[in-house]
């Protein structure tokens, strides 16, 4: 049985990604398990003289956790049992230590909104990082299609066994076009091996049994230029492999985020080579 995570802060991305999540699980056939978690940190009263009715809001919030994940969207009948949590501590490191009893986490991720929406924005970006299983960032907006066309964005490190094992597992129910995209900056040397063992990887068990591609781009913009080569081909969704914290950081510094904005127009999978 497939296990899905998926937090929630009640925004409308929120709402978006967990349509997108039980339309994911539709897809897939086989039974899934569903859990939808609502993590807070309580504030400080804004006045010493202020106790707020800690068991009426928790009492509350529980409430409206339930009537999201039971009465926002009609769960799908290979969708086993939709169950529900909240906790409170810091979003990130409870969604993050949660991922490691689930095959996935799907959850919501914007640019520039409300309070409410950077916050759960940052948060996304964290676990997105740190999770002990894949995660699948669902922006703003975006309704579920099958993909038929998968970009997976090529490092040294995405051509590790591991990822493309998890990259075939994950494409195993829709058999997509799969386009290996390798953005060459500066003294980068790196593509003819990296697609060498890519190669390698997809014949281990015989012919793979989707169609896919190569592409190498020189270019000093890597955000850029995976964002005109999805634009250009019709990309589904977009696939990245991190291991390395630096990468990471730069690909979502938030400058680089408001000129691309590419997590915010496409689903973005991160798989992790220790998944």
């Amino acid at each position: 049985m497939k296990k899905i995570l998926i937090p929630t802060d009640f925004s409308q991305t929120a709402r978006d990604a967990y349509a997108y999540a039980l339309e994911y699980c539709k897809a897939l056939g086989e039974p899934c398990g569903v859990k939808v978690v609502h993590v807070f940190m309580p504030e400080a009263a804004s006045t010493p003289t202020f106790i707020p009715p800690v068991q009426e809001f928790m009492e509350i919030k529980e409430q409206t956790l339930k009537e999201f994940a039971h009465h926002t969207f009609e769960k799908p009948d290979n969708v086993e049992e939709v169950e529900t949590e909240q906790l409170i501590g810091f979003p990130g490191d409870e969604i993050i230590e949660l991922s490691k009893e689930f095959d996935l986490v799907i959850m919501g991720t914007t640019g520039d909104g409300g309070l409410l929406e950077k916050l759960f924005g940052s948060v996304s970006t964290i676990v997105a990082q740190r999770s002990h299983c894949p995660v699948l960032l669902i922006p703003h907006g975006v309704k579920y299609q099958n993909p038929d066309q998968i970009l997976y964005a090529s490092s040294a490190e995405a051509s590790d066994e591991r990822l493309i094992e998890q990259l075939i597992v994950f494409n195993k129910p829709f058999q997509a076009r799969i386009h290996f995209v390798h953005v060459e900056r500066e003294g980068d040397a790196a593509f003819s091996k990296s697609k060498e063992e890519i190669f390698e990887e997809l014949f281990d068990a015989g012919e793979p049994p989707f169609a896919f591609e190569f592409a190498n781009i020189k270019s000093a913009d890597v955000d850029a230029s995976i964002n005109q080569y999805a634009e250009m081909e019709k990309i589904d969704l977009i696939v990245m492999a991190t291991r390395q914290r630096s990468f990471w950081e730069q690909l979502f510094h938030k400058s680089q985020t408001k000129k691309m904005a590419l997590h915010a127009r496409l689903p973005l999978l991160i798989l992790h080579p220790g998944d």
